[in-house]
């Protein structure tokens, strides 16, 4: 029989201290049986020292490797790998290369959350940008081609986010720049309404604040703390904000609980079965390795870079600022068309082939963008959506077995639910 394990969530932020910020958060659910790993890309060679006697440019990145090790005391995490990608030139890294490494990261893990920064990096650090965009690769990876014997791909992947009430309650963290060579950059809120999880974690917060306390090397007197007042500093510390990028969605309305809704059948809970367990619902029957197989293969490989794209164009759409009033249903429609492409994924794993390397359709993408306005936006996805739909009807309607027919069924249940969120 099958042996599970805990569920586990995998931090991945760019340098030593950005943990901080989600600290609460990783403290409370090691606490609660949780697996916790975090990964540093950097070892932070690159900073500005913030004490005279605890390190210099040579023995920095000595020095908050070990800050980062005591922090992790702090927070309950007993798992700290790092991926040991420059300071400060994380975007110039080859992009397939590091995706790649991440991906492998996601798979050696086996993490059921994923949590990284956010699009716009809290502050457009571009270490900050270029990780985001490196996880997010990374995952839609592991749900397009993972492994068959690796099970199935992390259920979530969230970015922390700061709610724009914060800005509103301390004018000095609106007016607060980051120096950082040459520019100074500010930090970003997201509007309230678009929080998906709050983490009420208070109790955790002198965890939270002794793992601060190790990163002293970074403890700049007129730093982002010194422009909160104290109240919004501690509120920051007890109450963290997560959104939703991709993976199951949450029930609805604001939730506590980044696992809220989940069930074992969607997360990254199970050990590899035992020699004599049975077999593995889904490993490949080898009676599909024929003709129609193949052809189910192709078909379901053109309808995973449809709905890449779509998501992609989604993606685009909600954070077009133009368009508020509509960014949470592009996020909720992103959040289906991600379970779409991951049951696509795991349908083609399932005729023993690799969904390959799959790139959004280019031209597709680039009518998209041309549509500037709510109702053309709205008419093109009902579209696309409408086609999808169609095709997969006829697609169930010619299959080959019932376990064709159930998959093709499956994807047609799901284009039917946003179809119908478009429609309303």
């Amino acid at each position: 029989m099958t042996e599970r394990t805990a569920p586990t969530i995998l931090a991945i932020f760019a340098h030593p201290d950005d943990e901080i910020g989600a600290g609460s958060t990783l403290a409370h659910y090691s606490d609660a049986g949780v697996r916790v790993v975090l990964a540093c890309a950097t070892r932070g060679e690159a900073c500005t020292i913030y004490c005279q006697d605890c390190a210099t440019g040579e023995t920095i990145a000595q020095v908050r490797t070990q800050e980062l090790a005591c922090a992790c005391e702090h927070l309950g995490i007993h798992e700290l790998r790092w991926l040991d990608w420059p300071d400060g030139g994380v975007s110039q890294l080859p992009r397939d290369e590091a995706v790649a490494q991440v991906a492998a990261l996601i798979e050696d893990v086996r993490p059921t959350i994923v949590i990284t920064h956010p699009e716009n990096g809290l502050y457009p650090h571009p270490d900050h940008l270029a990780v985001w965009e490196i996880v997010r690769a990374a995952y839609i990876a592991t749900a397009a081609d993972a492994a068959p014997e690796m099970g199935d791909r992390p259920a979530r992947l969230f970015t922390r986010a700061m709610p724009q009430s914060f800005f509103d309650r301390a004018p000095g963290l609106a007016e607060f720049r980051v120096a950082l060579n040459g520019q100074l950059l500010p930090f970003m809120g997201t509007p309230d309404a678009e929080i998906d999880v709050l983490m009420r974690v208070e109790p955790w917060v002198p965890r939270r604040m002794a793992a601060w306390d190790c990163h002293r090397s970074q403890h700049n007197p007129d730093g982002f703390t010194a422009a909160l007042p104290d109240d919004v500093r501690q509120e920051m510390a007890a109450n963290e904000h997560f959104l939703l990028i991709a993976g199951v969605p949450l029930p609805p309305g604001v939730n506590d609980d980044l696992f809220a809704g989940l069930t074992e059948d969607d997360t990254l809970m199970f050990e590899a079965a035992s020699g004599d367990a049975a077999p593995d619902a889904d490993l490949p029957d080898p009676a599909l390795a024929d003709e129609s197989a193949g052809e189910q293969v192709r078909r379901l490989r053109a309808e995973l870079a449809h709905h890449i794209t779509l998501a992609e164009v989604l993606r685009i759409y909600q954070h077009d600022p133009r368009e508020p009033k509509q960014a949470k249903l592009y996020q909720q429609l992103n959040q289906a068309e991600q379970e779409v492409i991951y049951r696509i994924a795991r349908a083609v794993r399932r005729l023993d082939a690799p969904a390959g390397k799959v790139e959004p359709n280019i031209s597709l993408l680039r009518a998209a963008r041309r549509m500037d306005q709510p109702g053309p936006r709205h008419d093109f996805l009902l579209g696309q959506f409408e086609a999808a739909h169609a095709r997969l009807k006829a697609n169930a309607e010619t299959a080959a077995g019932d376990e064709e027919l159930a998959a093709w069924q499956e994807l047609v249940v799901l284009t039917k639910s946003s179809l119908e969120m478009l429609e309303e």
